[in-house]
């Protein structure tokens, strides 16, 4: 059962006085499209939209109750009323006071690249043993978060939350939401740099986790870039580090990985999941040492990853007819496009490779030169077809291409679909990757048939 308020709750939750009003809302809903009768409705208010605008549609959908930001201006609407200065905030609030309620342990997740996979092999290692609820796809931010929080069963052992940034401080304020027991960081990479700055900026926001989680619960951090686990080891004595590495705390004595598969051992036991690439092998042994550290046993968590499949197309396989389409189209960083780059070059030996790929968003000044690199990068990997859109137009245009090299410029996903039929013998691995605003899963629908 998600999370459930009376009006008295509410009043204590956003800080209001008591005003005696009665009431009970059966659930917590931002969106009208999908609220239910009894629902509190949070009226969130944006650049470019206001949720108050939706306060007649919600008492028709059979609201009890609603959030709203002052000044109130709806004498119109008969429902009651929680007026704040910020309903975004007011959610939060919500979600915390929910959050104290209950009684489960709250792991939160971060990192550049890797957070949404780690995720959900955690709550597979986890939910072997334990029930546990985890947030769903990439709710991370300011509403993503409190609304994975509301949505949570009481009943959970565990929660498994993820948190994701843009900017200075969110990574600060969802930990003030979520108030997790422990931290997982899976990497730190050149991601949001436009409102991050630089890498040093990114590393410092994602270890506001390992601030904001309780001392007294496990910290698990990737070992990639070294930094990391540095500056991690200076802010807790006890953090575990999962890695490859000879300095790595939780270290695999043997490990292997194809094109479908990862496979390691640690103190003679098995492990294994049905994803190929050392991007998903690193992945694995954060989610495994995480789960170790809040007890899983070793047989637990080996089930728990052998049940791992993709989440979206977050470096998903996908055949269409002798094509092999590695889908990795919903994040996109330089640290990403290497992991993917390698794997098409190093899981695909002897099969020609192909790439769509589009721009890597909020980068700021070193938007230029990342693109650039990535370019290089395709390039010395092997791939000698490719379509660029977006960011990437420019950067091959720049470079000197090798004469069994074809680059194609097309004006939009829906031409570079088209571009594809031209190139493709059709039995080639075909990297698909772009930041998920570049909306590539077009390319992989046409290539599919809308089966993908």
């Amino acid at each position: 059962m998600a999370a459930r308020f009376t009006a008295q709750e509410v009043r204590q939750a956003l800080g209001l006085p008591d005003d005696g009003v009665a009431g009970d809302f059966s659930s917590v809903s931002t969106d009208t499209r999908d609220l239910e009768a009894g629902s509190l409705f949070v009226a969130l208010r944006g650049e470019r939209f206001d949720g108050g605008d939706f306060l007649e549609q919600a008492e028709q959908m059979g609201a009890a109750g609603a959030v709203v930001s002052l000044p109130s201006r709806h004498a119109d609407v008969a429902l009651p009323m929680f007026p704040v200065p910020d309903t975004t905030a007011a959610l939060g609030d919500l979600a915390r006071y929910y959050r104290r309620r209950c009684a489960a342990r709250v792991v939160g997740v971060t990192g550049s690249s890797g957070k949404t996979t780690v995720k959900e092999m955690l709550t597979l290692a986890l939910g072997s043993e334990r029930q546990v609820h985890a947030s769903r796809g990439n709710l991370n931010n300011q509403v993503g978060l409190p609304l994975s929080i509301l949505a949570a069963d009481i009943d959970a052992d565990v929660w498994v939350l993820e948190l994701g940034t843009s900017e200075p401080g969110e990574i600060r304020r969802l930990t003030g939401i979520a108030e997790p027991d422990d931290a997982v960081i899976t990497t730190v990479g050149p991601a949001h740099l436009e409102g991050l700055g630089d890498l040093a900026g990114v590393l410092e926001e994602k270890l506001d986790l390992l601030r904001g989680a309780s001392a007294s619960g496990c910290a698990v951090v990737g070992e990639l870039p070294e930094e990391l686990p540095t500056r991690a080891r200076e802010l807790r004595a006890d953090v575990v580090t999962a890695g490859l590495g000879a300095g790595s705390d939780f270290r695999p004595s043997d490990w292997q990985v194809g094109a479908e598969h990862a496979r390691f051992t640690i103190e003679g036991v098995d492990y294994s999941v049905p994803v190929g690439g050392e991007h998903h092998l690193r992945d694995a042994l954060i989610a495994a040492a995480a789960a170790a550290g809040l007890g899983v046993s070793p047989a637990g968590v080996t089930r728990g990853l052998a049940d791992y499949r993709p989440v979206g197309m977050r470096g998903a396989l996908i055949q269409a007819g002798k094509l092999t389409i590695v889908a990795d189209c919903y994040n996109a960083n330089p640290e990403s496009f290497a992991a993917a780059i390698r794997y098409c070059s190093d899981a695909f030996a002897g099969r020609r490779i192909a790439a769509v790929v589009g721009s890597m968003l909020e980068l700021g000044a070193v938007e230029s030169a990342a693109h650039e690199q990535v370019a290089n990068d395709l390039l010395r990997a092997g791939f000698t077809f490719v379509v660029a859109l977006g960011a990437f137009q420019q950067a091959f245009r720049e470079l000197s291409l090798p004469e069994n090299v074809t680059v194609l410029y097309p004006d939009s996903v829906s031409d570079a679909a088209a571009a594809l039929s031209g190139g493709l013998v059709g039995d080639e691995v075909l990297l698909v990757k772009a930041s998920r605003g570049m909306r590539l899963e077009g390319v992989i629908e046409s290539l599919t048939g809308g089966d993908g």
